[in-house]
């Protein structure tokens, strides 16, 4: 007799590609050349000039939108909250409203770019001991690898505190990724972003968008690498304490049917 064992599919995994397009591509391309592709139609319509500060405001908003409405969307696509996704909303608000309300500057924009990484930084290293640490979130993710079997390899092996003692070797390489990455943001942003929103709009918004693409190789790209250190820091652990290979230890989206005779 056949019989077919399937393994249960896993939430739906969030696109990167899709969260790299809206989260960094389209606002930086409308920061950079929305001015030139839709201030006159923008300005007609609202009937004022097309280098009004109103049109400049309404481009802000729109390029701010792309990442507030993929927050909102993978939230519904996937019924759970998306920690980063909250994170980034929020970012995208506090910019728009830096750039809209009356007495924004570029030293609060500035403040505010490394006011998150800062928090996460220190976020990460308050939880620590806490039920809920947040290099569960971001590394020893359930969703990513088997916890339930890697806990009890451990706990048959013994090797629960050597794994615990790497975890904090990881939490540190990850709070510091966040420290560094609060510190160039912070210095960026200040080379950068020069001019005073109350004083032109179009430019500020052209920092803005300038700001987000400097900050792909000169950030985003050096902490990634540190974050794969820190990962592959720790799949070595779970090989050393629980034996498993990789690909034993991680969650598989979807498998084939394995037949039984």
């Amino acid at each position: 007799m056949n019989e077919s064992i399937q393994c249960v599919k896993s939430s739906k995994r969030e696109n990167l590609w899709i969260n790299m397009i809206f989260n960094l591509g389209l606002p930086i391309l409308m920061l950079r050349k929305g001015d030139d592709w839709f201030a006159e139609n923008i300005g007609t319509f609202c009937g004022v000039p097309a280098q009004s500060a109103i049109v400049s405001s309404i481009l802000l908003v729109i390029a701010l939108f792309f990442p507030i409405s993929y927050g909102i969307y993978d939230f519904f696509r996937r019924k759970k909250w998306n920690f980063l996704s909250i994170l980034g909303t929020v970012s995208a608000l506090m910019t728009g409203g830096i750039g809209l309300i009356p007495g924004g500057s570029v030293k609060m924009f500035a403040v505010k770019e490394a006011a998150l990484p800062g928090l996460l930084s220190a976020l990460t290293l308050a939880t620590l001991r806490t039920n809920r640490p947040l290099v569960k979130l971001f590394l020893y993710n359930p969703d990513i690898f088997q916890i339930e079997k890697i806990e009890h390899l451990l706990l048959v092996n013994g090797t629960q505190n050597e794994f615990q003692r790497l975890l904090v070797k990881c939490t540190w390489l990850l709070a510091g990724t966040f420290f560094f990455s609060a510190v160039l943001n912070y210095f960026l942003s200040r080379m950068v972003v020069v001019t005073e929103p109350f004083v032109d709009k179009n430019a500020f918004n052209d920092e803005i968008g300038e700001m987000m693409a400097w900050s792909l190789p000169v950030i985003s790209l050096p902490c990634m690498l540190a974050s794969f250190y820190a990962i592959w820091i720790m799949v070595r652990g779970i090989k050393t304490f629980t034996g498993l290979e990789f690909e034993d230890a991680v969650r598989q989206s979807k498998r084939k049917p394995v037949k039984i005779v």
